[in-house]
């Protein structure tokens, strides 16, 4: 997004961390949305919404050498901020982030999906209560991560002190032109009585004249919790018929342990940008939710975007 303001602030690094700060800027941008999202025959209330935000950052340099950065996001439907987290780029030596709200960069969420969609990811296209095969690693507050990357890898961890000490790691390897490999690993809530999380991915995406193909595996398993564990494939493709347009189709399908049917989603998307605006739609489709065979669903949906 384009920034509204930027101005010098020379006591910045005060509120940061516990260095000297040389220089610093500030910098303001924002943007609005509006959507209309239509499920099937059983759908209720406004398909209508709007979503706005204002975001905040403030950042400026120590005397190391490294870039001390806080960022808040003010967000439709919050009575203060969402987003909010402070980075500390070390350069070649990593970036620690720590997430006040909302922020997941690092460990299994670099990785959790890497199959391309130019709109929503298939398997929130519809109005099932769950999505399910996804790895989704520690919660997003007070989550510290750390990320470094060296050659053609790249590698991160975080942790969450919850009611376990939640843990994951990815590590990212493009070493072939044209070629992405991923893989991942989370616990979460680990010797928990209540129930533990057991993540594990692995993925590869190979890209080549505007067009990108994805496959990605994905177990969740819950040791002793009594839930059924997920087993799920993910495959898409998209294809940029130009720097504005892109198009894309995806499907996943998860075998969610002890049910009869497997839980297949399915869906196109579609972007187009216009500078500063942009328009998105959708439509896809789940059969067999959570391995009920009578439980199928549809959803489809436009979204305009304007950053300024």
């Amino acid at each position: 997004m384009n920034k509204l303001t930027k101005y010098g602030l020379t006591a910045l690094a005060g509120s940061l961390v516990a260095t000297s700060v040389s220089a610093g800027e500030m910098g303001v941008s924002g943007g609005w949305s509006w959507s209309y999202d239509s499920a099937d025959s059983d759908e209720v209330g406004n398909p209508m919404s709007m979503g706005n935000s204002v975001t905040f950052t403030g950042s400026g340099e120590t005397d190391q050498g490294w870039t001390a950065t806080y960022k808040m996001e003010l967000d439709h439907g919050y009575s203060g901020y969402d987003d909010q987290s402070l980075t500390l780029d070390m350069g070649d030596s990593g970036k620690l982030v720590f997430s006040g709200a909302s922020v997941t960069p690092g460990g299994i969420h670099m990785v959790n999906d890497i199959v391309p969609a130019a709109d929503t990811p298939v398997y929130s296209m519809t109005d099932s209560a769950t999505a399910y095969g996804i790895a989704r690693g520690a919660g997003a507050s007070s989550n510290l991560s750390y990320t470094i990357s060296f050659d053609d890898f790249t590698a991160s961890a975080e942790m969450m002190k919850g009611a376990g000490t939640d843990r994951s790691f990815g590590v990212k390897y493009t070493g072939v032109e044209g070629m992405t490999l991923v893989a991942g690993q989370s616990d979460i809530n680990p010797g928990y009585v209540a129930g533990e999380t057991q993540e594990t991915t692995f993925g590869a995406s190979y890209s080549a004249a505007g067009a990108t193909i994805a496959y990605q595996i994905t177990e969740v398993d819950y040791p002793g919790a009594g839930a059924a564990d997920e087993d799920s494939t993910h495959i898409g493709a998209s294809f940029a018929v130009n720097d504005d347009l892109s198009v894309s189709y995806a499907t996943q399908t998860t075998d969610i342990h002890g049910k009869g049917e497997d839980e297949t989603v399915s869906g196109f998307g579609v972007s187009y940008s216009m500078g500063s605006m942009s328009v998105a739609a959708y439509a896809g489709k789940t059969e067999n939710g959570n391995g009920v065979s009578t439980a199928d669903d549809e959803g489809k949906g436009l979204t305009l975007s304007i950053a300024f």
